[in-house]
């Protein structure tokens, strides 16, 4: 049974009523910054959306699930990731079969400056940077999203920092 009051929803867990935040309204919160990041993240901006969009239908499906969790917006995260990476796994087993070559995504103007810096990072570095940065994450849930230890999250940011410095030309230490 689910009652209905503005942005909280009451549901019933181990037969207590608990009023919890409405998938609408933590939608309509995080829905952008997560595509945002995303698009940071892989480049493409139909794959940032149908990974986002496709997480947050599961999350839908398990809201009641999801909305208990320590970070129901981390869960979305890993979910958006792993049909990323799927996506692009296949993508490129297509590219490999077919031998076509497939032109760099059309960003929009204010996203294509920031991917160009980001492009000669690696995956892994370009998706804790924008975890971090962009969806303003601790790095303890960063490890989460990422199935990686905390310390791994560390290191990587750091070497992420010490690449983007020196393509900036920057010898400034982070």
């Amino acid at each position: 049974m689910n009652i209905v009051s503005g942005t909280l929803v009451g549901v019933v867990q181990k037969g207590d009523l608990v009023f919890v935040e409405s998938f609408e309204a933590w939608y309509d919160r995080e829905h952008d910054r997560m595509v945002a990041t995303l698009l940071l993240t892989t480049g493409s901006p139909d794959l940032a959306a149908e990974s986002v969009d496709e997480a947050c239908s599961r999350a839908l499906e398990r809201w009641s699930r999801v909305v208990s969790m320590e970070s129901p917006t981390g869960w979305v995260y890993r979910v958006a990731l792993n049909h990323a990476r799927r996506i692009a796994r296949r993508k490129t087993m297509e590219e490999r079969l077919t031998r076509k070559l497939v032109p760099g995504p059309d960003l929009p103007a204010s996203a294509s400056e920031i991917w160009e810096l980001v492009r000669g990072l690696s995956a892994r570095q370009r998706q804790v940077i924008m975890l971090r940065h962009v969806a303003d994450l601790p790095e303890a849930e960063i490890a989460g999203i990422l199935g990686i230890s905390r310390g791994t999250v560390s290191s990587t940011l750091h070497d992420a920092h010490q690449r983007l410095g020196r393509l900036l030309g920057d010898e400034t230490e982070f």
